[in-house]
């Protein structure tokens, strides 16, 4: 059992008004992956909540779909005022027998803990983007595309395909382009590494949206990812969708925390030139993409087709579209092979690794 714990930020489109009707509330739950939900007031206090088992309850006594869920709501569940470490709250949840438990902070919801039984990827697609060039790893990639560039004894993509396949993912769909044949040849079916392999086939450069759009839809799963062909990473799969879903988001943007300690003293001045402050040789700390990302299948609707997009143009334009996108941060191996640099640190580390 998995204990996630979702502030009131992630839940935002799944906490329920007292205005919502019973359809509203079901709506929300189904679209965030939720059997509870908080009923929290526009001042942002909780009033009460609602399980699956109470919609259903009150329906089977005759209640209609139109009806407000505070009619159906538990005025008085179970929740959490004070700070608990994480084992206690999963402790608490066990004796209890609930899988859902609010934690209020001066009567203000603050966060929802869901125990979940981690979904599972088995059905899931992964789309690896393995169609660049490769020209900052110049002359390794003049005859051998970036992927199969070997890692140890294996090469990259084949690394981050069994990365994910060890997590039960075991459909594939490879973006190539730049000595795409190579590939095909390599990988074929997929059977080799006791997965599936499909191919979509770029003719020019795309972008990582744009080769979305060459996916026939029937061939993703409801919510698939998105990898970058390049990146060995340890990413929890399971986490990374139980997040998206219980956040309800359409768009999750894996995210790596950087820090960078700028090696001058940094001014700062007013408009007019007057000096305010200074600080000898400041971190500064960012939130960067690291080139992974989880979608619901609708974010389709948005990419354009037959033209160049890339994925963070999609996050930018979800919300123009009523859709929702939002961040997992990931704290693992992630190591990204942009450069000659990157590649030999990531080989010296993998050569000494036991396949």
């Amino acid at each position: 059992m998995q204990l996630t714990r979702y502030s009131a930020q992630d839940l935002a489109a799944a906490l329920i008004r007292p205005d919502y009707t019973l359809r509203q509330t079901m709506e929300a739950m189904s679209q965030a992956g939720l059997r509870f939900v908080p009923v929290v007031d526009y001042d942002g206090r909780m009033i009460g909540a609602v399980a699956d088992g109470d919609l259903r309850r009150y329906i089977a006594a005759g209640g209609r779909l139109d009806d407000s869920v505070v009619a159906a709501a538990n005025r008085n569940p179970t929740v959490i005022a004070e700070h608990m470490a994480p084992a206690a709250i999963r402790s608490l949840m066990m004796r209890r027998g609930i899988d859902a438990l609010p934690e209020l902070r001066d009567g203000q919801f603050e966060a929802l803990h869901v125990l979940w039984v981690a979904p599972s990827p088995a059905e899931m697609t992964v789309v690896l983007m393995a169609g660049g060039l490769g020209t900052r790893l110049s002359p390794l990639t003049d005859d051998c595309p970036k992927p199969l560039l070997r890692m140890g004894s294996k090469p990259i993509l084949t690394h981050i395909i069994e990365h994910f396949r060890d997590q039960g993912v075991r459909r594939f769909i490879l973006s190539v382009n730049y000595l795409a044949e190579m590939l095909v040849a390599h990988y074929g079916d997929g059977s080799d590494h006791d997965v599936f392999i499909d191919y979509v086939h770029e003719t020019r450069r795309m972008g990582t949206g744009g080769a979305l759009s060459l996916i026939d839809p029937k061939a993703l799963s409801d919510n698939f990812m998105v990898c970058n062909g390049d990146l060995l990473n340890d990413v929890d799969v399971a986490e990374l969708l139980a997040t998206h879903k219980a956040a309800g988001w359409h768009a999750t943007m894996v995210v790596r925390e950087h820090s960078y300690t700028i090696p001058y003293g940094v001014v700062r001045r007013s408009p007019e030139g007057d000096f305010i402050a200074a600080e000898e040789k400041p971190t500064m700390h960012y939130c960067i993409n690291a080139g992974i990302y989880m979608l619901s299948k609708q974010v389709l609707d948005v990419v354009p087709r037959g033209c160049f997009y890339d994925l963070p143009s999609l996050f930018s334009d979800l919300p123009r579209h009523g859709m929702r996108a939002g961040t997992y941060t990931h704290g693992g191996r992630w190591i990204d092979i942009g450069n000659i640099n990157d590649f030999n640190r990531a080989r010296s580390i993998y050569e000494g690794r036991k396949e």
